[in-house]
């Protein structure tokens, strides 16, 4: 089998991260705390490490805070 050889990638524009990443990351926290996920389902360095609220400010830069938190949430 021959081997695939990618293409060069482009884009015209840097990638964008959104300004209110540590509110959410504050915000998920405290709403995984809220909602008890974190002994059931990950210890708090873990949850931490998995950084939910990075993910979600890279794919929406352009939200508010409320809408960053939510789409954080949404990630969880």
């Amino acid at each position: 089998m021959a081997a695939i050889s990618m293409p060069d990638f482009y884009l015209p524009w840097p990638a964008r991260l959104d300004p209110h990443l540590e509110t959410a990351r504050a915000h998920s926290l405290l709403w995984v705390r809220e909602m008890d996920m974190l002994e059931p389902v990950w210890d708090e360095e873990r949850f931490t490490a998995m950084d939910f609220a990075l993910f979600a400010a890279w794919t929406h830069p352009d939200t508010s805070p409320d809408e960053l938190c939510l789409m954080s949430d949404w990630h969880i």
